[in-house]
Order: C-alpha cells, then structure tokens, then sequence
C-alpha cells in the first residue's frame, strides 16, 4: 500500500520508505515502529490518537518495550523526514494531554498497486472561518518596533572617550569568557545529543518468567548469536521470576573504560513500567527474592 501526503511525499507500506512522490531523490527508510505509527495516524485521520493506544498498537503488542521517549523520537523523525521532502505545513499535530494526531487540512491518496492510480483518501471538511491572530498580532508588533525606533532617536548620543586600559582588560575577559561558556554549551550539547540517541533496545529472548532485552549503543551493534545466548543462560541461572509488568535489561556500555582495553561492561538489572508516573523504575538483580514495587 501506498499513501500521497499533499501530492508531495510518498509513503510506501510495503518497503517502510518516505520519499519525494516525483521520485526526484531516492527515499529514506523508516524504523518499523515509526511505519506503524503513521499508519495508525492514517487510519485515524483528522482524529487525535491517545498515547496508551500508541503504545499498545505500535510495540506493546509486538512485544517491544514502549516509553513516552520512543513515541517522541518517532513523530520527531516524522516530522524531520516529511519536512525534508517538501512539505513545511504541519503534518502530525500535537494534542495536549492526549496524544498525536494527522491533521484534516493534510490531503492524504493511496493505491494498492504500482499500476494503479491514486485515490484520496479523506475530504478534509470545510471549516468555519476563524479569526487570523497571527495577522491581528502584526500591528502590535510593528507599532512595538517603532515605538523602540522613536525611543532610540531620542536618545542623546553619548560622547565617545578613549577606554582605558583597565576598561579593554575588563572587555577582553568578558568576551574570553563568553567563549569559553559557549564552547562549554555547546559540547555539552553534543554529547548529549549523541548519547541520548546512539542506543537501541533488542530483545534477546525469554528466560523462565523474564522477558530479557538488551540495552547497547548503534555503534557497538547487535550482539552475535553467541553472546545472545551466553547472556539469556547467564539469567536462566538466577532463576529471576518476573511480574506481568516486569522485565530484565541488560545494558551494554562502551563508554566505562576498564583496565583492559576492548572490553564492554554489562549491567544486569529489573525493571517495570510505572505509567501513572511516565517513568520506568529499575534495580539490580542482588534482591532476586524482593518484588520491585510492594
């Protein structure tokens, strides 16, 4: 199945790929949590979507892990990858304490074929003029810029005198200043950035009542065959049991440098999704015996 977003970018269901519709550039592929969420925002057109049926359809039911994070990253790269293939209007909406949703005003064809032609899909009803405030807030606007214009003409010019060398010290520190804290900021952002979206989370596989996933960064890759089932025997052998809400993660750091070099650590822990709260809570597996939450 195919799907014309403004005639302008084409969604291929099969492939999981966006692309330009003209075909002028090649298209970019899509995680498939992310396919599965535009498809349920298609099925739901002009109608908001609530985040726990998100979670559900899109990884609860295909036995992934859902958090308020994975869900943001995906309509983020939506949003990212539509922008980049020509349309700058507003595709997937946000909906305040509820969840997302694809705008009516966004045109939306599909096809079941390469040969056939596209149809639309939805009509986006006419709505009842509303007023433009963003072209009512424009004279505050330039009236506020010319108030500030008329305030700077009256202004008496301050006379010029020569800075003295205590006054140049001062300004050279300030600048100095200002650039370090802004080469601080800015790797800081970087490695931030970096870190909170170079890691994927894999599932490994079941051990006794325990769902087990792994936590690694992209560039360390998913682990082979045999350390999958090296670490699935590793946990069999805690005889860890599990709640229905409750699974185990191993995260895989490249970022802890040990005294021999090449070598990854891993952290063994459990952990369950607390909702009401939006957050996962998560301990080490010493208190095999102790339910997470009493």
């Amino acid at each position: 199945m195919k799907y014309k977003f403004n005639d302008t970018v084409l969604f291929d269901a099969d492939t999981g790929t966006l692309g330009p519709s003209d075909l002028s550039d090649d298209p970019i592929p899509i995680s498939n949590p992310t396919k599965r969420l535009l498809l349920l925002l298609i099925a739901h057109h002009g109608e908001p979507v609530n985040r726990e049926v998100i979670f559900k359809k899109v990884w609860d039911d295909y036995g992934m892990i859902s958090s308020n994070n994975n869900l943001n990253q995906c309509v983020s790269k939506l949003r990212r990858v539509i922008k980049v293939m020509g349309i700058d209007d507003e595709v997937i909406a946000t909906v305040p304490k509820l969840g997302f949703m694809l705008r009516q005003e966004i045109l939306i064809e599909s096809n079941q074929g390469d040969n056939e032609a596209f149809t639309q899909n939805y009509a986006p009803p006419v709505l009842a003029d509303e007023p433009d405030t963003a072209m009512e807030d424009e004279p505050d606007m330039n009236e506020s810029e010319e108030v500030n214009t008329e305030v700077d003409d009256e202004t008496e010019p301050t006379p010029e005198v020569a800075p003295t060398a205590s006054k140049r010290r001062y300004g050279w520190a300030i600048v100095t200043a200002l650039s370090v804290f802004v080469f601080i900021l800015g790797i800081g952002i970087t490695m931030y950035t970096t870190n909170s979206l170079a890691r994927q989370e894999v599932f490994l596989g079941s051990a006794g009542s325990c769902k087990v996933f792994l936590s690694t960064s992209t560039t360390s890759g998913v682990p082979g065959p045999s350390l999958n089932k090296d670490l699935l025997a590793y946990v069999a052998q805690r005889s860890m049991e599990c709640q229905a809400d409750e699974y185990l993660l191993v995260v895989r750091s490249n970022q802890v440098r040990s005294y021999i070099s090449g070598i990854h650590r891993m952290f063994f822990v459990r952990c369950t999704t607390l909702r009401e709260h939006r957050i996962e809570f998560c301990s080490g597996m010493e208190n095999d015996n102790i339910p997470l939450l009493r």
